[in-house]
């Protein structure tokens, strides 16, 4: 009974402790140029000439070119690297 217990706590907190990180998640939409572009991430460049390298779906990196403008929305979260969510030319 007490190793029950102990599990469905366990359980729990962990169950707390992953919805707190993803409640920290922040969505930033920009406009940005592509510097770099590899099959797991892309640096890019916005119009306040900040560069960020924001980790890409394999599947996208084939469709991306370096030296041109997007549009494009990325999420990132406590203690994780920039993620891509959508892009558009």
């Amino acid at each position: 009974m007490n190793k029950n217990k102990g599990l469905i706590r366990s359980l729990l907190l962990l169950l707390i402790l992953i919805l707190l990180w993803n409640s920290f998640r922040t969505s930033i939409f920009e406009a940005v140029t592509v510097q770099k572009i590899n099959e797991n991430e892309m640096t890019v460049i916005n119009f306040n000439n900040l560069e960020r390298t924001i980790a890409v779906p394999m599947d996208m990196s084939k469709l991306i070119e370096e030296n041109k403008e997007y549009t494009i929305l990325y999420d990132k979260r406590v203690f994780d690297k920039y993620r891509l969510r959508s892009i558009k030319p």
